[in-house]
């Protein structure tokens, strides 16, 4: 059996692997104080790669959203516009960051009018 010292020990080195881990896990936004971790994409929960981002370094505070490599917004951050400096850096990792730097955004002046149909609903007061 192990003594209680050899415990706190073997617990010190597991803490170092962990810290290490999350060093290589987690990255820094270069220019910012916020980091990110990328996701690869899984065929089975039918997920893209995708990249989370944390209001802190190491992984460490609010996640403050997450993008699809397409630029969608991923786990519920679509319409979320995202700051310049993080469209610029995710566009340089291969992720389509729409120019208006919001998260899934439609751009009306791409749409084809002829793909689409409108409709107005009137209720009648009774």
């Amino acid at each position: 059996m192990r003594s209680f010292k050899e415990f706190i020990s073997e617990g010190k080195e597991t803490m170092k692997l962990i810290e290490l881990f999350e060093h290589q896990t987690y990255k820094n936004i270069p220019g910012t104080k916020n980091s990110y971790r990328e996701d690869p994409g899984n065929t089975n929960t039918v997920t893209q790669r995708h990249a989370h981002t944390f209001a802190k370094q190491k992984g460490k505070g609010n996640q403050l959203y997450s993008v699809n490599i397409d630029g969608s917004g991923h786990d519920g951050s679509s319409d979320t516009e995202i700051s310049q400096s993080h469209a610029d850096f995710f566009r340089s990792k291969g992720y389509e960051i729409d120019s208006s730097n919001i998260l899934e955004s439609i751009n009306l002046i791409d749409l084809d009018p002829n793909d689409f149909e409108l409709v107005t609903l009137n209720e009648k007061n009774t």
